[in-house]
């Protein structure tokens, strides 16, 4: 029921908060008016019963007096009561009031404006709303000898009954019942004055709590609603920007993850490119050396077509020396096995440069079209070498008749020899252009894979920075989140400020 009631009256904004308990604080004061009312009646009450006491108390004292005198045998009987009812008689006070006496008979004694009444029988005389005086008078002097009666009677000179207090006392040595009454209008009349006082006090200070309340709600609200306004317009940009704070770490850590991949499989690429460069070194360097190593032989092919060249001129020279010709021809023969030789290792030679040409790729194809160029003239040279030791042969087998035609032939082979020895002369520059590339290209192939090494380790250290970004797109993800709770827990206080500042039906704007 606790429950209940605190939710009913939480579901109120300020205002009407402060109001209530300004309606509350008014009511309290209307109790606490209420009671001072009561407070006020019970002295006007209070008042009325100490006179109506004090002037009884002056008739039965003056009553007691003529009963001692009676007693004392100073006054007879009669003659006392005569006295005693005479002094009562004379007695006024206030509005001309007096003392009435009656006995337990409710016969009336005395009535000082009724004097016609002295001796009627009272026990039936009623006011309007039935209640018998005089009986009730008998009774309460019988059962207590004193007390107050409360009864309806009209004032003199007028029809409507006013309500009267009496208070009697009654004086068993000669059966009197001493009383008097006031009425109680004045009181009542007082009552009500003080009642209008009160209570205009009461519509003064509702009205003045009411526009305190008012006022002090007003300027309580103001500065909260502002408050709450800056709070929810701060907590939705907030929110906002959590948002997009989230959206962009999710991205982040999207492309962090992508690129970490992308540098991993480049990482592997280029690992993969690092590897194939060392061995186009290792292929080059090879290269180089063989074909240092053709050159050398070039080198040496050239000089031996110089030494057949002088050989040539040395046959043209002793053309007519036959019996030196089969030895010359021996010569030429061991001379053409060579040049076979070379040839031979030159063709082979040639295959495996065009062979590591071709390994080399790109870089490889120029020095391919001098390899195949050299296995072309060494194909030459090994054919013109093979006609040359079928020539011999044939010579050997024909000196005489070759023997006549030995000039023509010598000079056809000198002939010949020259254009081998430019080929060779060729050659070895070729060969020498080719090294010189090679040397380049091998230069260059270390400085590419000096290049790969530096970017694998570049790429390397992007691997890590990729993965720390990404570390850190979590870290700003779960700080998106802590922002993004933040926000909502700076939601639900402005919700409670906005409960507190308008109760639980929010006003509309």
């Amino acid at each position: 029921m606790i429950k209940a009631d605190v939710f009913m009256f939480n579901k109120f904004g300020i205002k009407v908060k402060v109001l209530l308990n300004s309606f509350v604080s008014v009511f309290i004061f209307a109790i606490f008016l209420v009671w001072l009312v009561n407070i006020y009646w019970g002295v006007l009450l209070n008042n009325k019963r100490e006179k109506l006491q004090s002037i009884v108390e002056l008739g039965s004292t003056l009553v007691d007096s003529y009963i001692q005198l009676e007693k004392k045998k100073e006054l007879t009987k009669e003659e006392a009561q005569k006295r005693a009812l005479a002094n009562i008689l004379a007695l006024r006070y206030s509005n001309n009031d007096y003392i009435f006496i009656s006995n337990t008979k409710s016969e009336v004694v005395l009535v000082p404006p009724k004097p016609e009444m002295t001796g009627k029988d009272m026990s039936n005389f009623a006011d309007p709303t039935g209640f018998k005086i005089y009986a009730n008078f008998s009774e309460v002097a019988k059962k207590s000898g004193s007390g107050f009666v409360e009864y309806m009677f009209p004032k003199a000179g007028s029809t409507e009954p006013v309500k009267k207090l009496s208070y009697i006392k009654y004086m068993p040595d000669w059966d009197w019942i001493v009383g008097t009454g006031l009425y109680m209008d004045d009181a009542y009349n007082a009552l009500f004055d003080f009642m209008k006082i009160l209570l205009f006090a009461c519509v003064f200070c509702m009205i003045v709590l009411i526009f305190i309340g008012i006022y002090f709600s007003n300027s309580v609200i103001k500065p909260l609603v502002d408050v709450c306004q800056y709070l929810l317009s701060s907590s939705k940009t907030l929110s906002n920007k959590s948002d997009e704070l989230k959206k962009s770490s999710g991205s982040v850590k999207s492309y962090s993850k992508e690129q970490e991949s992308s540098i991993q499989t480049t990482a592997a690429a280029i690992s993969e490119i690092t590897s194939m460069i060392g061995k186009t070194t290792e292929l080059t360097t090879n290269s180089a050396n063989l074909a240092n190593s053709i050159s050398t032989k070039a080198v040496s092919g050239e000089v031996s077509m110089k030494n057949m060249i002088t050989s040539m001129h040395s046959i043209h020279e002793a053309s007519s020396k036959l019996k030196d010709i089969e030895n010359i021809i021996n010569e030429i023969e061991i001379k053409t096995q060579v040049i076979t030789e070379i040839v031979s290792k030159t063709e082979l030679l040639s295959l495996n440069a065009s062979i590591e040409a071709a390994r080399a790729g790109e870089h490889g194809k120029g020095f391919s079209v001098v390899a195949e160029e050299v296995g072309n003239l060494a194909h030459l040279s090994g054919k013109s070498s093979a006609e040359i030791h079928d020539l011999l042969q044939k010579s050997r087998d024909e000196v005489q008749h070759i023997l006549a035609q030995t000039i023509e032939r010598v000079e056809d082979g000198e002939k010949r020899t020259l254009k081998v020895s430019e080929s060779f002369t060729e050659i070895v520059e070729g060969i020498k252009e080719i090294n010189h590339q090679i040397d380049q290209v091998s230069s260059a192939t270390k400085e590419q894979e000096i290049g790969v090494k530096q970017i694998s380790t570049a790429m390397g250290k992007l691997d890590q920075l990729a993965f720390k970004n990404a570390e850190e797109s979590e870290n700003s993800l779960k700080v998106t989140d802590e922002i993004s709770n933040e926000s909502n827990n700076l939601n639900n206080i402005v919700s409670k400020t906005e409960n507190v500042i308008y109760g639980f039906h929010k006003k509309a704007n």
